[in-house]
């Protein structure tokens, strides 16, 4: 047996997560595929193994914990004989274990002549449970004259500077090839891409032909065969076929090769959605990575950005904030806002930022309170009772008095007592609802001056009964 290597080219595919009916019934499944490749100097078979690990599987982990996994491979020859193996761990953020999510890891080595069985064992690094399954190989005693079919959700080419392999993909020459243990389609997401490699020791030429067939073994489509060429040193053959209106179910898709007059079919299974299946759980996926701080603000155009990012000095100082430009690119402003939130995330191992959803939806309620009227008002978290209530919430206490001597203004004083115990004291001097900050403890804030004049006596005397303190002592204004 000659070398191999592994490599994790997929951490996690939610996009690409359909789930087929029959998945569906029984829950996540460890699946593993093979394909076989060949390569004549010297001659061996080579083989691309596929291990997908639906995070589902997992157990949750504690709070900020990571979800994390051991990964056992077993090579043996035809007697049993346990001929290589190789153990790794994996890990991944707890807010991928959602359905549709998988770990999607490969390995490539060379097999000599014979048959051979594949097992790898998954095991739960927090419960302990070991998930297992295997796969068995024939590596060609003589070259073949085609590899195992490749079928993908998506394939490219790449050019100019696009050439290095994204996340989940692997290359075949200027081909940048999406990686599947089984290729799942949905109505919207209907192109099936295929590839295989032909192989011919001269040089030939002959063409090639593709076909679909349903579970009754019944040709739906049988595309015309197309000229081909392939050299001495073998070729990559590909296309795709758009499905969109098959109907949901299991299929299969078939490659003739037809190369010097003698005929080879490289075929694999693939599976079509339920429409509404596939909108249920899209809908699931869309709502899972929206929870997330990147899809949070993954939605959101330049504008609502800014919107976003401004009543962060409510939070944060104007120098950590001084890199967000309202010029910086749409991708730049995302990005700036996603490492702002996940590094003041609570709870990092979960999808949900409760920091995050608790600030914007103090921002949303402050803006429907204390926007004031008028034409295009300052929303209402820039008000003095708006950026209060963002930071801390309803008050625990609250005194509202409407012109208790006919002197003062109107008034309101909010109180906290959760920690430090602290209180903010509001005047609406104007008549129309503008509640203007005049007095308060806390050191982040600063009093108006002369706030006991503006406020007079009696209802000095009324809040400092209120909130058991001498309002009337100089140490206590502020």
């Amino acid at each position: 047996m000659g070398s191999w290597t592994k490599r994790a080219i997929l951490t996690a595919v939610i996009a690409l997560g359909i789930v087929s009916h029959t998945e569906a019934q029984s829950g996540p499944v460890l699946s593993l595929r093979c394909f076989r490749f060949y390569r004549p100097n010297p001659s061996a078979t080579l083989v691309t193994a596929l291990v997908e690990i639906p995070y589902l599987l997992l157990e949750q982990p504690g709070a900020g914990g990571e979800l994390r996994y051991g990964i056992g491979v077993r090579i043996t020859d035809q007697t049993g004989k346990q001929l290589d193996g190789q153990d790794w761990s994996g890990r991944a953020n707890s807010r991928l274990r959602v359905a549709g999510a998988v770990s999607l890891e490969t390995l490539d080595f060379s097999l000599q002549p014979g048959n051979y069985r594949v097992e790898v064992t998954v095991t739960d690094s927090v419960s302990g449970r070991q998930y297992n399954t295997g796969a068995d190989i024939t590596a060609w005693q003589q070259a073949p004259s085609a590899s195992d079919l490749v079928l993908s959700p998506e394939m490219r080419i790449a050019t100019g500077r696009d050439t290095m392999p994204r996340v989940g993909e692997r290359r075949w020459g200027n081909t940048l090839v999406t990686s599947t243990t089984r290729l799942r389609l949905t109505p919207d997401r209907s192109k099936a891409f295929y590839l295989v490699e032909a192989y011919s020791e001269t040089g030939d030429s002959g063409t090639m032909q593709v076909r679909v067939v349903d579970g009754d073994g019944t040709a739906l489509i049988t595309t015309r065969a197309t000229p081909i060429r392939v050299a001495a040193d073998g070729a990559i053959l590909k296309g795709q076929l758009d499905l969109a209106g098959l109907p949901a179910g299991s299929y299969t898709l078939t490659v003739v090769i037809d190369l010097g007059g003698r005929k080879e079919e490289r075929s694999d299974q693939f599976v079509m959605a339920d429409f509404e299946e596939s909108l249920r759980r899209e809908g699931e996926r869309l709502a899972a990575v929206k929870q997330t701080d990147e899809g949070f603000f993954g939605t959101m155009n330049s504008d609502q950005l800014d919107v976003a990012e401004a009543p962060l000095i409510l939070m944060a100082s104007p120098e950590s904030l001084a890199v967000y430009q309202t010029t910086l690119s749409l991708k730049a402003k995302r990005e700036f806002l996603s490492r702002f939130w996940q590094s003041r995330d609570p709870s990092p191992g979960t999808l949900r930022n409760e920091m995050r959803e608790a600030f914007y939806s103090g921002v949303e309620e402050a803006n429907k309170r204390y926007t004031p009227s008028g034409r295009n008002p300052a929303p209402g978290w820039r008000t003095d009772r708006g950026r209060i209530f963002v930071r801390y919430g309803q008050p625990g206490d609250e005194l509202d008095r409407r012109n208790p001597d006919g002197t003062a203004p109107p008034y309101q004083v909010w109180r906290y007592q959760r920690g430090r115990d602290l209180y903010y004291i509001f005047a609406d001097r104007t008549g129309f609802g503008a509640y203007n900050l005049l007095a308060t403890n806390d050191l982040r804030e600063t009093a108006r001056p002369g706030y006991r004049e503006i406020l007079g006596g009696q209802a000095l005397q009324d809040i400092s009964r209120w909130l058991g303190i001498d309002l009337f002592g100089e140490a206590s204004e502020r």
